[in-house]
C-alpha cells in the first residue's frame, strides 16, 4: 500500500493535479526585512492588504489579510513544532525564531536540574543552526544566506531591525476597539508571534526578490532536507539505502499516519534510545516491526493518502474509504485518475449521506447517492474494457489532531467489483412506501448501505468507534461475501424488539428506517445464506412459507386496526413478537378483532388469497396447511410484513 501510494503521487503530478511538494508549501507572510547588498539593515515592509470584498463605506480600520507566497521552504518537522524550541518550521519563519522575541515563558524547573536556556535563545540558535547547515550545500553560491545569519548572530543588527519590526507590529495589528497592543498586549503578543516574516537582499539581477525563492536558496534546501536523519534505512520499496522515515509500527491492527506531525518517528527503535531501559519493565521494541521507508518516500505517501481523503475519497460519519484505479496492464502497475470519475461520474457530484432521502424530502434514507449507487453509476459512465481495471479500495478511520489509523485495503478488477455489488443490491433492496419520504402513494426503491446495517446493529458505538469497515466494508462488497447470519439476525431482532418506537411521534421516522434496514436484511438473508431463491423485492403472492403468510396476516390486521388514527399503528413489539412465537393463536386474535373494523375491498381480497394457502383453525375451510403455533422464521416474519405493509393503500376502498 505505502508502494502504491508513493505511485499514486508520482501520477497524480503527471495528471496535472495539483500537489504540495515534499519541501516547500504555501504561507501567509505578514512582514518582509530587506537588507542591503553588504549585510546592513535597510527596511521592514508591511506586507498585509485590506480584504477586497470589505466596501470602502465606511471610515473605521479595514481589516487586513496577509500576503500568500507560495512555495515557501518547509522542514520535516514543521507541522509539529511546538513540541520543542529546536526545528523552526523552515526559512520563512515568526520572530519567535528569527530574533527569540515573543517566545512562551519557560516552564519551571524541578530542583536538581540545570537550568536551560530560555526558549527565545533555543529557538533563535535553532533558526541560526539552519542558516549554517544551508550554506555548508553550496558555499560558494550561498553568500546571501551568509547575510542573514549575520544580520540575526550580531547584537547590534538583531536589536535594530527587532526595534523597527515591533513597532510595525504594534502600529498594524488592529481590533475592533483600536490598536491590539493598547487594548489587549496579551493577545498582540499572541497574534504577532505567529507572523510569518521573510528576507529580502538587494542585489543586482533580484533586487525585490525574496531569498527564499531563489533557485540557489530552494535547490539547497532540498539539499539540506535530503541528507536530514543520521539513520540510515534499506528502503522496502526499492530496496536502496535511503535517510530514515519511520513510520509508526501497527497499533491494534492499524497502522497510524500523521498529517500534523510529518516525522512520526518511532523513539524506541532509534540507535540513541536502544540502550535505555523501558518503564515497568515493558518491552517497547513492538512485536510489529515498523514500515522502513526514506524520508521523499514518506512524505509522497503522506499527500498522496491526504490528497485522497480530500478529493477523491467516499466518507461514511468518521470513516473515509479511498478508491483509486490503475491500468489494466498490471506490469506496469502505474495509476491513473480515473477515481475522479468514481466520486463525480458524468458530471454528477456523488454526495454519500445518511438520514435524507432524494431531494432532501422526508429523513429516511431512500434513493439517496451511497457506495453502491456511485459505482453503478460509474460503471454506466465507462466503455467495456473498464472491468480490467484494477482498483484499490482503503479504509481509514479519521481521528482528532490528523492522526488516520488505516484499516485495511483491497485490490481487485472493476469487474468483480461490479459483480459483487449488484449481487448484494439485488438481494438486500426493499420497497419503501412511498409516504415515507414524500407522503405519495408511489413505491420506492430502497438498498441499505453497510453503514445503515452496522449501525442498526449497534456495532459502532456513541463513545468508542469500532474498526469494522475493514472487516465488514471490504468483505462483504469487494470480496462478494454474504453478511453475516449473526448480525442479519440481531437487525431482525432489534426491529422486533423495538416495535413500540412507532407509535411515538419523536421516535417514529428513525424505527421506520430501522425496520426498513431489517427487511433489507432479512431478505439478504433468505437469498444469500438461507439459499431461498423464489423471495423477490416486493409483494409476491406465490410465496406459501408460513412465516411469510404470517407477516402478511399481521401488516393487514394492523392496518384495518389503526384506521382513523394518524398517529401510527396501535400493535406493540410484544403483539409483533407474539406474532412470530405463538402466530396460529396470535393471528387468530387479531382477525377476530378486525371483524369489528370496515374491512375494504382489497383487504377482503388478501384474506382470501391467503387463506387459500394457510388456515387460522382446523375447522376453517379450504384447502390451505394449518398455520403452526411454536412459532415461524422470523426473517420470513419480517420481509412479508414489510412487503403487504408497502402495498398496503390505506385511501383505497
Amino acid at each position: 500500500m505505502i508502494a502504491e501510494l508513493v505511485k499514486q503521487y508520482d501520477t497524480l503530478k503527471k495528471c496535472g493535479i495539483s500537489l504540495p511538494d515534499p519541501y516547500f508549501e504555501e504561507k501567509l507572510v505578514s512582514a518582509e526585512i530587506q537588507l542591503k547588498a553588504k549585510g546592513s539593515f535597510d527596511k521592514v515592509t508591511w506586507l498585509c492588504k485590506p480584504k477586497e470584498s470589505v466596501a470602502k463605506k465606511t471610515s473605521r480600520k479595514q481589516k487586513e489579510e496577509p500576503c500568500l507566497d507560495i512555495n515557501c521552504p518547509v522542514t520535516e518537522t514543521s507541522a509539529c513544532r511546538s513540541s520543542g524550541n529546536d526545528s523552526p518550521h523552515g526559512f520563512v519563519d515568526n520572530p519567535t525564531w528569527l530574533f527569540g522575541e515573543l517566545a512562551p515563558e519557560s516552564k519551571p524547573q524541578r530542583k536538581g536540574k540545570e537550568d536551560k536556556k530560555p526558549p527565545g535563545t533555543q529557538r533563535r540558535e535553532a533558526y541560526l543552526k539552519q542558516l549554517r547547515a544551508i550554506r555548508k550545500t553550496d558555499p560558494d553560491n550561498l553568500r546571501i544566506v551568509c547575510l542573514i545569519y549575520r544580520a540575526i548572530w550580531r547584537t547590534s543588527i538583531r536589536s535594530q531591525i527587532w526595534q523597527e519590526l515591533e513597532c510595525l507590529l504594534k502600529e498594524k495589528i488592529h481590533s475592533k476597539n483600536g490598536r491590539t497592543f493598547d487594548v489587549d498586549p496579551k493577545k498582540w503578543k499572541d497574534m504577532a508571534s505567529k507572523m510569518n516574516i521573510r528576507w529580502v537582499i538587494e542585489s543586482t539581477g533580484s533586487q525585490g526578490k525574496p531569498v527564499h525563492s531563489l533557485e540557489s536558496v530552494r535547490n539547497a534546501w532540498v539539499k539540506l532536507q535530503k541528507k536530514q536523519g543520521s539513520r540510515k534505512v534499506i528502503s522496502i520499496l526499492d530496496g536502496k539505502e535511503k535517510p530514515a522515515r519511520i513510520l509508526h509500527p501497527r497499533i491494534k491492527g492499524a497502522s497510524l499516519i500523521s498529517f500534523n506531525d510529518a516525522a512520526t518517528y518511532c523513539g524506541h527503535l532509534h540507535e540513541s534510545l536502544s540502550q535505555k531501559k523501558s518503564a515497568k519493565g515493558k518491552d517497547e521494541s513492538g512485536s510489529a516491526l515498523p514500515a522502513q521507508i526514506g524520508f521523499e518516500e514518506a512524505e509522497k505517501y503522506s499527500m498522496a493518502l491526504k490528497w485522497l481523503v480530500n478529493n477523491s475519497s467516499i466518507r461514511f460519519g468518521d470513516s473515509t474509504n479511498c478508491i483509486w484505479i490503475d491500468q489494466s496492464d498490471n506490469s506496469l502497475k502505474e495509476l491513473d485518475n480515473s477515481a475522479l470519475g468514481l466520486v463525480s461520474p458524468q458530471g454528477t457530484i456523488s454526495h454519500f449521506s445518511l438520514g435524507k432521502a432524494k431531494r432532501g424530502k422526508g429523513q429516511v434514507l431512500a434513493d439517496s447517492s451511497d457506495l453502491l449507487e456511485a459505482m453503478r453509476r460509474y460503471r454506466n459512465a465507462q466503455e467495456g474494457h473498464y472491468r480490467d481495471k484494477r482498483f484499490y479500495f482503503l479504509s481509514i478511520l479519521l481521528r482528532k489532531k490528523g492522526r488516520h489509523a488505516i484499516l485495511g485495503g483491497f485490490t481487485g478488477t472493476m469487474g468483480e467489483l461490479e459483480d459483487n455489488t449488484n449481487t448484494f443490491i439485488e438481494h438486500s433492496s426493499v420497497q419503501l412506501p412511498g409516504s415515507y419520504i414524500a407522503f405519495k402513494d408511489d413505491v420506492h426503491d430502497f438498498c441499505p448501505t453497510l453503514m445503515d446495517i452496522l449501525d442498526a446493529a449497534g456495532i459502532i458505538s456513541q463513545t468508542k468507534k469500532r474498526l469494522v469497515w475493514d472487516r465488514e466494508v471490504v468483505e462483504v462488497i469487494v470480496r462478494g461475501r454474504p453478511l453475516p447470519p449473526d448480525l442479519c439476525r440481531q437487525i431482525v431482532l432489534k426491529a422486533i424488539k423495538q416495535k413500540h418506537k412507532e407509535q411515538s411521534q419523536e421516535t417514529r421516522m428513525a424505527y421506520r428506517k430501522l425496520l426498513a434496514i431489517a427487511a433489507g436484511s432479512a431478505r439478504h438473508y433468505l437469498l444469500r445464506i438461507a439459499g431461498k431463491e423464489n423471495y423477490q423485492m416486493g409483494l409476491d403472492t406465490s410465496i406459501a412459507d408460513p412465516g411469510y403468510l404470517a407477516g402478511r396476516l399481521f401488516a393487514i390486521c394492523e392496518n384495518i386496526q389503526k384506521r382513523g388514527r394518524n398517529w401510527g399503528p396501535t400493535l406493540s413489539d410484544k403483539h409483533f413478537s407474539a406474532g412470530i412465537e405463538r402466530p396460529r393463536d396470535t393471528l387468530g386474535q387479531l382477525y377476530q378483532n378486525c371483524l369489528c373494523y370496515e374491512i375494504y375491498k382489497k383487504d377482503g381480497e388478501w384474506f382470501t388469497e391467503i387463506f387459500d394457502k394457510v388456515k387460522l383453525k382446523e375447522s376453517a375451510e379450504g384447502n390451505g396447511t394449518i398455520m403452526p403455533n411454536q412459532g415461524v422464521d422470523s426473517f420470513e416474519f419480517l420481509l412479508g410484513y414489510w412487503n403487504q405493509r408497502c402495498a398496503i393503500k390505506t385511501t383505497t376502498k
